[in-house]
């Protein structure tokens, strides 16, 4: 598990001790994909920020508008260190989508999908 001390609003690569994998898949996902994260147990969902104007690489994510409160609460941590982890359940806009999506939640749909 890599970990990394809250210094500014968005993560940065550099940033991530521990855990090169993590940092080097950051630094090579594209402009605006997603990632979801761990960061102190809370699942987050980041975007890549764009490369500069003068063409400097952006290695830092951004969390997005569904997950900003989430992010901004760890800001009063800042200057500690806080556990960061690439995670590997289901997409959590995904998840509270299920709620919702009553519909597809029947034996038949699952006997049909699961495994997909």
């Amino acid at each position: 598990m890599a970990t990394m001390i809250i210094r500014d609003d968005a993560l940065w690569a550099g940033q991530i001790e521990g855990d090169s994998d993590l940092a080097r898949r950051i630094r090579t996902l594209p402009a605006d994909d997603a990632i979801v994260l761990r960061v102190e147990g809370r699942t987050i969902r980041f975007r890549k920020m764009r490369d500069g104007e003068d063409g400097r690489p952006a290695d830092g994510l951004e969390p997005d508008p569904d997950f900003r409160e989430i992010w901004r609460s760890l800001q009063a941590r800042r200057g500690t260190a806080v556990t960061v982890e690439p995670e590997t359940g289901p997409d959590p806009y995904l998840l509270c989508l299920t709620a919702t999506l009553t519909e597809w939640n029947s034996p038949e749909d699952a006997a049909a999908y699961d495994g997909l």
